[in-house]
């Protein structure tokens, strides 16, 4: 790969690094919430009160109950739920205002917690939680309203997964060269998924329109196959939803290379270079995860997000040798690469 302009990448640790749930979003959850439990209190507590007290009591009864929950509801949001994370270079201050608890990063260790939540098969949330482990115990600290983008800086900050740099630089280099630096890629398996949900598409637009044209016939709907008009909204429905999977499954194929170079200057997709020089991050999804993605974040411009692995997509060396050659060609680096926790 060649490299024409010279890196001069310098890593500045800053003094102090807050994460938290953004005021906005606080704010925002708590006024949604409160208006809700308010129209409810609304409705509900005069159907509980006795229908012999004056229309003068129920008010002011359901309006006390309206500014308490009120209260309540802003009160959780900005103390209760508003957990915040300090990161200084030898400790991490994790808590809400007023009850920090203070964690030496010497003798700390942190990892992440995130569960995806599912009902009847559709994603309905996701929680994250950071799991600290200290003196020979671990606690799981819940952290509600952490996005996917700050949870994962804060992770990053936390437990980089840069490759220490070595001491010795010529056993560095030997080490390096006993990893694989030429991956290849098959999205095989997204092609066929597509055409099977093209051609899925184009039958069912064939069968609609096919009814269609019967409907219009003459005398149809006045005979025994009169109930096939049934088919036209839902053959139709059903194939522009086949027609979206295809396009999904084609566009996710032509986005996947057919084979990525790493070396101790960037990274290359197909035949185009991403110079580490110009890359503010490379985002790597966990080798546990089902779908293995790699966002790469530029300086200047647009990212870009392609899949390397998953049920319909392989790579060969393994997603995990790959991680490991780029640790180590990125290791001169630090802070570049870093986990992606979706």
């Amino acid at each position: 790969m060649r490299q024409t302009e010279r890196m001069t990448h310098v890593s500045v640790v800053p003094a102090e690094r807050i994460f938290r749930r953004h005021p906005f979003r606080i704010a925002l959850g708590a006024l949604v919430l409160s208006v809700v439990l308010s129209a409810a209190a609304l409705f509900i507590i005069p159907v509980l009160l006795p229908r012999t007290m004056n229309i003068s009591t129920r008010g002011q009864i359901v309006l006390v109950a309206a500014i308490a929950l009120t209260i309540a509801v802003w009160v959780g949001a900005f103390w209760l739920r508003n957990i915040r994370v300090v990161v200084r270079p030898d400790t991490v201050d994790i808590g809400r205002p007023g009850g920090m608890q203070t964690y030496a990063r010497a003798t700390t260790a942190f990892r992440s917690k995130v569960t995806e939540h599912r009902t009847n098969g559709f994603r309905t949330g996701t929680s994250r939680a950071l799991v600290v482990w200290t003196d020979g115990r671990e606690t799981v600290i819940d952290l509600p309203g952490f996005t996917r983008t700050t949870f994962n800086e804060l992770m990053a900050e936390l437990a980089p997964i840069t490759q220490p740099a070595a001491a010795d630089p010529v056993a560095a280099a030997r080490e390096r060269a006993k990893l694989p630096t030429v991956f290849q890629l098959d999205a095989s398996g997204e092609r066929r998924i597509g055409r099977g949900f093209l051609i899925t598409a184009i039958a069912l637009f064939a069968v609609t329109a096919g009814v269609g044209l019967l409907v219009l016939t003459p005398g149809f709907l006045d005979g025994d196959l009169s109930a096939l008009v049934l088919l036209i909204p839902f053959a139709g429905i059903a194939a522009v939803g086949f027609a979206i999977g295809a396009a999904q499954r084609y566009r996710v194929a032509r986005s996947t290379p057919s084979q990525i170079s790493v070396s101790h200057h960037g990274i290359r997709l197909d035949e185009i270079d991403h110079p580490y020089s110009q890359l503010s991050r490379i985002w790597l999804t966990p080798p546990a995860y089902p779908v293995h993605r790699i966002r790469i974040d530029r300086s200047t411009g647009r990212g870009l997000t392609i899949v390397v692995g998953s049920t319909r997509v392989s790579m060969a060396p393994s997603y995990e040798e790959f991680l490991l050659a780029l640790r180590s060609e990125t290791a001169h680096l630090p802070g570049l690469v870093s986990l992606d926790l979706e």
